[in-house]
């Protein structure tokens, strides 16, 4: 090959990469962005990102466990718009034959599945996975926390006034004892429903009474030590909806007020 018949195929190569490296760009998701994957399930772009996980002390409702600390998410993750529904989990039962969660006759289809262990939820995720080729799984604490607060350093996410609970959340004063279907009331600032009451939503992470990065971790399968939970549900008052508090559950619980909010891998 002589020097110009390389030089020419050099500059096609030198093209070629160029359009890959700006395909790349161009798929690399944006903070805020939405997507609906292959089985209907919406999801939020998070970028990455520091904040101060937990409650400054003079918060109402603020519960020893929730120490101040600087967080950094280091990589980005797609979080569900809304919490796992009754119609989601259903379709995940029919399909492998696994017994429906109880509803307590409040109705399904859109409303949050509730009665289902943390087991339950991570064997969903990991059907999820493997029919999508994409990592599905639960949050981690941090991860959680981090989207609940969305950039924001108040006792909720769109401030500090209880009295706003009945445009963001169900609670005990507006849901009448029972969940609701999700998407019902405003959003937070970065686009997701619900993260303040309706049902508790399971985390990936073990709880751990004082911080020691178990907050950052994704927890195994298996084991049977308590886990963290997050958002508030229905029956709860404010003070515990705050965005920094923190809630334990042993992973084998089914109860009307647990649910969860699937994450899936960038």
């Amino acid at each position: 090959m002589n020097f110009h018949k390389r030089g020419f195929v050099g500059l096609i190569f030198s093209i070629a990469l160029l359009a890959v490296q700006v395909k790349a760009v161009a798929d690399e998701p944006k903070a805020g962005d939405v997507m609906t994957d292959e089985f209907g399930i919406e999801f939020v772009y998070i970028a990455p990102g520091k904040f101060i996980m937990g409650t400054p002390e003079g918060e109402f409702g603020r519960y020893p466990d929730e120490e101040q600390h600087e967080v950094e998410i280091k990589k980005g993750f797609w979080l569900g718009k809304y919490e796992v529904t009754f119609e989601q989990y259903d379709y995940f039962c029919k399909k492998t034959g696994n017994a429906k969660a109880r509803d307590e006759k409040w109705g399904r289809g859109n409303r949050p599945a509730i009665h289902v262990k943390w087991q339950d939820a991570q064997m969903y995720a990991d059907w999820l996975t493997k029919r999508a080729g994409q990592k599905y799984r639960l949050p981690t604490e941090a991860e959680w926390e981090y989207a609940a607060r969305a950039g924001t350093t108040t006792a909720f996410s769109w401030g500090e006034d209880p009295t706003a609970f009945s445009e963001y959340a169900w609670n005990s004063s507006n849901a009448d004892k029972k969940t609701h279907p999700v998407g019902q009331k405003r959003p937070n600032p970065w686009g997701l429903y619900d993260m303040h009451g309706n049902v508790w939503e399971w985390t990936g992470s073990y709880y751990k009474q004082e911080w020691d990065g178990s907050e950052l971790k994704y927890s195994e399968t298996k084991s049977n030590k308590d886990r963290s939970v997050r958002g508030g549900a229905w029956y709860r008052f404010p003070k515990d909806m705050r965005s920094g508090d923190r809630r334990v559950f042993h992973p084998r619980y089914r109860l009307p007020y647990i649910g969860f909010r699937l994450l899936r891998e960038q």
